[in-house]
């Protein structure tokens, strides 16, 4: 993964988790951030699959940046 390439997606993703989280916040307001809501548990699995994205995608990108930094010489 280029280092554009996970600038552009991680950044998409933050802002995704930036709208999750005012709706979670909006949930909690109105007392409804709890197991029994549906909303609820679907903000929060997608909140855990972003997470999950980031993690892969940092993956990713450390091991092309080790990959070419190893080919560049000292």
């Amino acid at each position: 993964m280029q280092a554009e390439e996970y600038l552009l997606a991680s950044h998409a993703i933050h802002i995704e988790m930036g709208r999750l989280s005012e709706r979670l916040l909006e949930l909690a307001q109105f007392r409804c951030a709890e197991p029994s809501n549906q909303v609820f548990l679907n903000i929060m699995n997608r909140h855990a699959e972003l997470l999950a994205e980031l993690a892969d995608m940092h993956d990713r990108a450390s091991a092309g940046f080790r990959h070419s930094s190893a080919r560049m010489p000292l």
